[in-house]
């Protein structure tokens, strides 16, 4: 982006290009505040007021101070989520990243530069499916799935808590994004976090408001710290660690 075009955005978005999408009507990246973002219709999918409010939520739970092996982001836009883990967190971990619309998949490689990331998986498939058919184990799963402003009937489902609890390794980090704004989403998720509960252990209630847009993220973590781990390791181990 040139430096003209890049302080031109701080006053006027400037379209890079929309698109039909398989699952989302219309998408489009803009040149925005001097920054490429990923817009459906009515709601912002990347690098935009999702990824400040990521931002802020993993700086709060101080997301550089566990040990991250294999991390599912289900849900993966333009690769906002995967940006912050990548390169503002530094996590030393694979990720595997499911996005069902192939349109947003092109997109984000095209424009967010997406497929250059080490260690990154990107499958074209749908979330549920796939929390249902694999056989791989995670220590962080971040589900941020939406159409629009809504998240799916299926997502909030007993079954696909059940999908999620059967993948999450014993010690894991489950985080899972909803847009709270309308009083029918505030509702939903009563009804998803006593759900939840059920499922996962230490389960608290995040909300996040950016530019009077509100989000509400669960949050489940059953792992230990780094710190933590080097406290409660045998003597043995610890001579590996330090290594």
């Amino acid at each position: 982006m040139s430096f003209l075009k890049k302080l031109i955005s701080f006053f006027y978005p400037m379209m890079v290009e929309s698109r039909s999408g398989k699952i989302n009507p219309y998408l489009e990246v803009l040149k925005q505040n001097g920054k490429l973002v990923l817009n459906s219709q009515m709601a912002n999918y990347s690098f935009g007021g999702v990824h400040v409010i990521f931002d802020r939520f993993l700086q709060s739970i101080g997301i550089k101070e566990y040990q991250f092996k294999n991390v599912l982001i289900l849900g993966m836009g333009a690769g906002s989520i995967i940006q912050l883990l990548k390169e503002k967190y530094q996590l030393t971990c694979h990720i595997t990243a499911v996005e069902r619309d192939e349109v947003v998949i092109e997109l984000a490689k095209k424009h967010f530069r997406v497929g250059d990331y080490d260690d990154l998986t990107i499958v074209h498939a749908d979330a549920f499916e796939f929390t249902s058919l694999t056989t791989e184990k995670y220590d962080l799963i971040i589900s941020d799935i939406f159409i629009e402003q809504n998240v799916p009937e299926i997502f909030a489902t007993v079954n696909y808590l059940s999908n999620l609890k059967r993948i999450a390794n014993n010690h894991a980090c489950i985080i899972y994004n909803k847009m709270t704004e309308q009083e029918v989403h505030k509702k939903e998720l009563l009804i998803l976090l006593e759900n939840f509960k059920k499922f996962f252990a230490n389960t608290r209630l995040f909300n996040v408001t950016i530019n009077h847009s509100q989000n509400s993220i669960i949050f489940s973590n059953s792992l230990l710290r780094k710190q933590e781990v080097m406290d409660h390791a045998p003597a043995d181990d610890l001579l590996l660690l330090v290594k």
